[in-house]
């Protein structure tokens, strides 16, 4: 059975996506069965694997409305070696939409209860917000992987983050933080490896020993609607999310 693992950080601009899609394909790369599942409404890691949200038949959209047909109906494939449920426009109206709606947190995690048998890892992307995407991910997953960005804004936005997570768990009590993620880290400067220091000393374990810098490359690759792992496969940024796909592994093996 596959395990469920959603990317969280109220804050944007962190990293959240880059690392869905980069620690994804990374994990394909070791003939790992993924699934990255977009369930914001910018379709950031839709584009980011060259899909068009504008040209899709199915997305999350449909997913989250007809939760009892599954995800399968919804599912690509891509060239990276990752299955996609991509996001669409569409998704920007359904929060509004789904409002009303009884079991309206459970909605994915219904829709990805016959899904998990087919893959190794799935890796939920909700938008930067603690709305009813991000509340439908917590409640999905088992994990929660916290991208944090050094920088003090993003450190004061961790208390949030877990109340949330902490009231997800009356309706999905497995809920962990999996790990926190140090990103777009500036080895030139002080405020860097102060914030570093702080992360670690508050959160110990929990947090990764990779550490994923301030990368041009990664910065390119979305543009380009590639990964980094075909845009720039000898990067710093490549690199640093191998080694942080066998970190993972080896973490959740020891978890299990």
């Amino acid at each position: 059975m596959g395990l469920i693992i959603a990317l969280a950080m109220q804050k944007g601009g962190v990293g959240k996506t880059t690392t869905a899609l980069s620690l994804g394909v990374a994990l394909a790369a070791r003939a790992r069965r993924v699934l990255l599942i977009d369930i914001d409404p910018q379709a950031n890691l839709t584009q980011g694997l060259g899909v068009d949200p504008s040209q899709l038949e199915y997305s999350v959209y449909e997913v989250l409305l007809n939760p009892e047909r599954g995800s399968a109906f919804a599912t690509i494939t891509t060239d990276d070696g990752v299955d996609l449920i991509p996001s669409s426009l569409l998704l920007a109206g359904a929060e509004l939409e789904l409002s009303g709606r009884v079991g309206r947190e459970l909605l994915l995690r219904k829709a990805l209860r016959t899904t998990r048998d087919a893959y190794d890892y799935i890796l939920i992307d909700p938008p930067p917000s603690l709305g009813l995407f991000s509340l439908n991910a917590l409640a999905a997953a088992q994990h929660v992987l916290v991208p944090l960005q050094l920088h003090a804004y993003a450190l004061k936005a961790m208390p949030q983050l877990e109340q949330t997570i902490d009231l997800v768990r009356e309706i999905n009590p497995d809920l962990a933080i999996g790990g926190v993620l140090c990103t777009l880290a500036d080895r030139r400067t002080n405020l860097s490896h102060e914030i570093e220091r702080q992360v670690r000393e508050r959160y110990g374990a929990l947090v990764f020993q990779t550490v994923i810098p301030i990368n041009v490359k990664l910065a390119e690759a979305p543009n380009a609607g590639m990964p980094i792992h075909r845009y720039a496969p000898g990067s710093v940024g490549a690199q640093a999310y191998n080694a942080l796909a066998d970190e993972l592994e080896l973490r959740l093996h020891h978890q299990r």
